[in-house]
């Protein structure tokens, strides 16, 4: 059986938050088939059962945030109840691509627990597969609908980070708009994009967008619950006081005292007895520049520089680097024979980082850098060992060096360049080679 849409799209366009309506309803539906349900004697049952959930439910969520270089982050998980019906999660897939996940199940309880699990999984497992966020909400959706009850959906968000450049690609299944604060304007942007609920319609449609950060950019991310610690007479009002609060906090604040701040709110709302929502939120703040340019920096290049990054960690990967390098290169015109020569000189290169910088240490990389034009190529490799003095190299052109296996491979590398320059650290190197024909 198909599913429909029980709302026309109209619905969902103007209204950025009408999930909260139809959770709420779902809720108090919930609540008072649990309390018929359970008994005097199923009483004690139903809390050890709960007790077991909670304990797994708490293994699911994130322990501590990835510790990722530039980046600040801070998160707050707080089910209404023994358990709840909101989940995030915080992915480092790379080096450079962090993953972030946010969703909220309509009402909360156990049903809610066991759905945000089974949503979990699903969307921990596609998003290893697949670098769009959009597929990902997609193919969450379509196992969703396949594998649950009608009368369950949920709200998402999924957000990809490609810290080489810090941009943001992003996919919204109806969730409460994040936040971002511009450091540079001292603004609030709203996240905004459209997607109908997962697992409401097997044609759901979600629109992809992306946005990019600087140094001292705020990411906030949050369900609909964290309204419920600000007292005002709707949910457009409590956002409001909650972007207030947050453009206050991010003055002189950081993510980990903003969560703290939020904590203590709801910690006075829950003694007045206004918490019956769940409360998740994961803050981000950017600490320095993107990824790329620091590496550009550390290779030696300028921030303008258009530099095509590569990383290798095998022999097996030196092919494959050295052929986007030599191919530019033959698009450019250079003669064969400094293409051949190029050829080697990487090879050997290559080679020496993985072996003698990393000391066939496969957790290391080597990074590389190049920039080509029709004037000159600028190769740029460095390695993740401590280095050395290339002073202390032997010259093979010796006498009493001819028979020692060492100095060879800088020796041609020195042929058949134009200029070499080490790092004062001594694991990196840069060669450059001039264009002959121009």
């Amino acid at each position: 059986m198909q599913r429909v849409e029980f709302f026309p799209w109209s619905f969902f366009k103007n209204h950025p938050h009408p999930y909260r309506q139809l959770k709420m309803h779902k809720q108090k539906s919930n609540n008072k088939i649990e309390m018929l349900e359970a008994g005097p004697q199923a009483h004690s049952a139903m809390e050890e059962d709960l007790l077991i959930a909670r304990k797994i439910q708490v293994a699911m969520v994130p322990q501590r945030m990835p510790a990722v270089e530039g980046l600040e982050m801070a998160s707050l998980y707080l089910p209404s109840g023994a358990v709840g019906g909101d989940l995030f999660d915080v992915i480092q897939l790379t080096e450079d691509v962090l993953v972030l996940v946010i969703f909220d199940v309509a009402g909360h309880g156990v049903s809610a627990a066991l759905i945000s699990a089974m949503a979990k999984v699903s969307f921990s497992n596609h998003i290893r597969s697949v670098t769009s966020p959009r597929t990902v909400m997609e193919r969450v959706n379509s196992e969703m609908i396949r594998n649950i009850s009608a009368d369950y959906y949920l709200t998402a968000l999924v957000a990809y980070l490609d810290m080489h450049d810090n941009k943001l690609t992003y996919c919204n299944a109806g969730h409460t708009y994040p936040i971002i604060f511009k450091r540079k304007e001292r603004t609030l942007v709203p996240l905004c994009s459209t997607g109908v609920f997962v697992g409401v319609s097997d044609k759901g449609y979600y629109e992809e967008k992306s946005v990019h950060l600087n140094p001292g950019d705020w990411l906030f991310l949050f369900t609909d619950g964290i309204y419920r610690m600000f007292k005002a007479d709707n949910e457009l009002l409590s956002r409001k006081l909650l972007e207030k609060e947050f453009l206050k906090l991010t003055a002189d604040g950081s993510p980990q005292s903003f969560v703290a701040s939020l904590q203590k709110r709801h910690d006075r709302r829950s003694l007045d007895g206004d918490m019956d929502d769940d409360v998740t939120a994961v803050v981000v703040e950017f600490l320095t520049q993107s990824r790329k340019n620091q590496i550009k920096e550390k290779l030696g290049f300028k921030l303008d520089d258009p530099v095509y990054l590569q990383y290798i960690s095998y022999f097996e990967e030196m092919d494959r680097a050295a052929a986007i390098i030599l191919s530019s290169m033959d698009s450019l015109g250079y003669p064969d024979e400094s293409i051949r020569k190029m050829k080697i000189i990487l090879t050997e290169l290559f080679a020496n980082a993985i072996y003698h910088g990393n000391k066939g240490d496969h957790s290391k990389k080597v990074t590389v850098g190049h920039i080509i034009n029709k004037n000159k190529i600028l190769v740029s490799i460095m390695d993740e060992g401590d280095g050395f003095d290339p002073k202390i190299i032997p010259d093979p052109t010796l006498p009493e060096n001819l028979i020692k296996d060492c100095g060879r491979g800088l020796y041609i590398v020195h042929s058949y360049v134009d200029k070499v320059e080490f790092s004062g650290k001594g694991n990196r190197i840069t060669v450059t080679k001039y264009h002959s024909g121009a």
